[in-house]
């Protein structure tokens, strides 16, 4: 089983984002089928997808920009950050960072 987490940072404040709405996919049969949806915690961070991404294969985050600058009162440039990414192997940790603003955003992997 995958151990995946996800933080993200909102750089224009510079705090954690609180509450920033994450969707995981998996590439099945050439399609994407959504695994699971989250909010991340106070500390800007996912730890507990409930265990949906069972095997090596694509994947993919959508974090929800959009919504979470509306909440402030801002539009951001980016609407959403998609990011697709391979597990290539069983048991593997996967840590996905977002780092973002108004008209910028930095993802990466390790």
């Amino acid at each position: 089983m995958m151990d995946l987490t996800v933080e993200a940072l909102e750089s224009l404040h510079g705090r954690s984002a609180a509450g920033l709405r994450v969707r995981l996919a998996a590439l099945v049969d050439q399609e994407w089928v959504l695994l699971a949806e989250r909010k991340t915690d106070e500390r800007g961070r996912i730890d507990n997808w409930d265990g949906p991404a069972e095997s090596q294969g694509l994947y993919q985050i959508v974090f929800d920009v959009d919504r979470y600058f509306s909440g402030l009162g801002v539009i951001p440039t980016c609407p959403e950050v998609v990011t697709t990414f391979r597990i290539s192997r069983e048991q593997a940790e996967c840590r996905v960072s977002l780092n973002f603003s108004l008209h910028h955003y930095f993802v990466a992997f390790s």
